[in-house]
Order: C-alpha cells, then structure tokens, then sequence
C-alpha cells in the first residue's frame, strides 16, 4: 500500500495562451502568472513595512495555517516598496496594492482579474491615509485571506477540468451519484460499496480524495464524536503498508468541525490530523461533510496528504480544492 499513499506535485499548471487560463475559466491571450502558489505581493511604502500596517499584513498573511502537523504560513508575503514595482512584478499570480486618495472620504477595497497575466488576482486597497487602510484591513482581514486562498483554489479546479481524468468522474456518478474533478495522474485505487479511494502518488508524497456514504439518521450527525466515529470505521478499509496496520485519526489534537455553505449547500468542514495504526504515518486532513436529501444519506469527501519531511501547505491545498468540485447528481 505504501506505493498509494502518494501525490500531485503542482496541481497549478502552466496553461498556454490558447487554454482557458483565465481567472474565470475563458480564454486569455494575456501571459501566464508568475510566482509560487500561494506566493502573495504587497505594494507599501518602506517606512510603512515595519511600521503598524505592514505589521498587520505580516499577522494575517503569515499566520500559521491550522491543524499542520508543523508551522507554514497562510502565504508566502513578499512585501516590496511602490518604487521597486517594476515589469518584473506586473504578471504576479497574487498582488495587493496600497494607495493614499487625497479627498476619498473612507477607506475601500477593490477586486481586479487578469490585469497583465492570467489567471491573476489584484486587491486594490485605497483610502485618505494610512491608518485608514489599516482599520479597513482589521476589520475585513477574513475576508483579505478569502479572496486569495479562494484565487489559489480556483487555479487548481481550472487545472483539474482542463486536464481531467475523465473517468474516474464518470466512475464515482455511475456508482455514488456523486461527481469530482480529477487530473491527469490521479488513480482510482478501489471503488466499494460505499467507499471510494482516488489518489495520486509519487515515491515519496501521496495526496488522496477518500469518498463514503452513509444513511442519514442521526440528528447528531453534525457532531465531532459522531462524525470521527463514522471516519474511522470508513477508513479502516484503507491497509496500511505493514500487516495489521489501517487509517484511522490522530489523537493528538482534536478534530474542528466548522459550518460553511458553498453552492447553495450546507456542509460540515472537518479539519483534523490522521495516522496509521501499528506503522508511523501521518499528515492532515479536511473533510467536507453535506446531506443528499434526496437519497437521505450523508456524503462525506475527505482530501488528505503524506508527506514526510516535507512542508504541507501546499499539497493540501491543491487536493483540498478538488472537494469544491463535488456535485450530487438527481436521480
């Protein structure tokens, strides 16, 4: 089993100009986007860096990203004086600009896609001063991280259906009536009756969908104690890669559970750590937990990640994205 516990290595590929690269999905003629996922540019003046606002940018945007086995930053933060913005930094995947406007009354954000590159995402962030800015920021830091961990998300989805595994998707509606994106590289190591496992693997990371189903029942479904019950009676199906050994949940930390509706639906977002019984394995995962009340059952999709030795952030975000791809098919 040690051979499928293992995964994508850059789900952002670089799409040429004649591909839908855009932030929305069209097509662009506009260059691809430079930098690293998850890299972000902030445009402030340098007195202003280690002063309170660029203090600010530095908690929200490199704040540690919860339930990793170890630190890693919400981004990587470049920060980089107006001067120094040159033609160099224009195609940047990840921009937010600051900018003082003699007569504006209150401070204000505004959004701008593929201004020099695709898919590229620009926050323009513009007030009367600077400490007006910074309040602004405070205020809507959320909503700051939201807009660029939803633009990194979007990136990998756009990647999946451009380069898509097609029949794992039409495996996963024929058999779950559920349907997910995958791309190219991913594999679909079984498919039982109510459990299936996707995953692609390299020799040394793997980075995995875990799909179930269960009959909806129990008012306290959306309960931590209920719902890690039902996740490692599920995933105990998954061998470990010594005899005896199986996936099951960490104890170290215990498991969050949130709420977040997405496309009109509720879910249930579990994020929480995951090991392997008898065998020394690990890494995080998140899992995405709705109702098909068509079918009265509870689907849950689980994206998870190994990777040893390695920083996870990543990985995890780019096989977290493909859980926002799932759809329940109408019977």
């Amino acid at each position: 089993m040690k051979s499928r516990w293992i995964i994508i290595l850059a789900a952002a590929v670089a799409l040429s100009p004649s591909c839908k690269k855009g932030s929305k999905g069209e097509r662009s003629l506009l260059p691809n986007v430079t930098g690293s996922a998850n890299e972000l540019v902030v445009i402030l003046p340098k007195a202003l860096h280690s002063d309170s606002l660029g203090k600010l940018y530095s908690d929200i945007l490199t704040e540690d990203v919860p339930f990793l086995p170890q630190s890693e930053p919400r981004f990587d933060m470049v920060m980089i004086p107006p001067e120094a913005f040159t033609d160099i930094f224009k195609p940047h995947r990840n921009i937010i600009f600051n900018d003082i406007v003699k007569g504006a009354k209150e401070a204000k954000m505004s959004l701008k896609r593929d201004v020099w590159a695709a898919p590229q995402t620009i926050l323009y962030i513009s007030g009367p001063s600077y400490k007006s800015i910074y309040d602004l920021l405070l205020k809507e830091r959320d909503k700051v991280v939201s807009i660029f961990e939803q633009a990194e998300r979007d990136r990998v989805i756009q990647n999946a259906i451009t380069y898509e595994e097609k029949p794992i998707r039409e495996a996963l509606e024929k058999k779950y009536g559920v349907s997910m994106y995958f791309p190219k590289g991913y594999r679909l190591n079984f498919d039982h009756d109510t459990i299936a496992w996707v995953s692609y693997e390299t020799p040394l990371t793997s980075q995995g969908i875990i799909l179930y189903t269960f009959p909806y029942t129990a008012k306290n479904t959306f309960t931590v104690d209920y719902l890690l019950a039902k996740r490692n009676e599920f995933v105990k199906t998954i061998s470990g890669p010594t005899q005896g050994s199986y996936m099951t949940t960490s104890s170290v930390i215990v498991p969050q559970l949130t709420d977040m509706m997405f496309k009109n639906r509720y879910y249930g977002v579990m994020r929480g750590l995951w090991d392997v019984y008898k065998h020394p394995m690990g890494g995080p995962f998140i899992s995405h937990i709705t109702v098909d009340e068509e079918r009265q059952r509870v689907i849950v999709a689980e994206a998870y990640v190994y990777a040893p030795s390695k920083e996870k952030r990543n990985y995890l975000r780019q096989v977290e994205a493909l859980l926002y791809t799932m759809e329940i098919i109408k019977k």
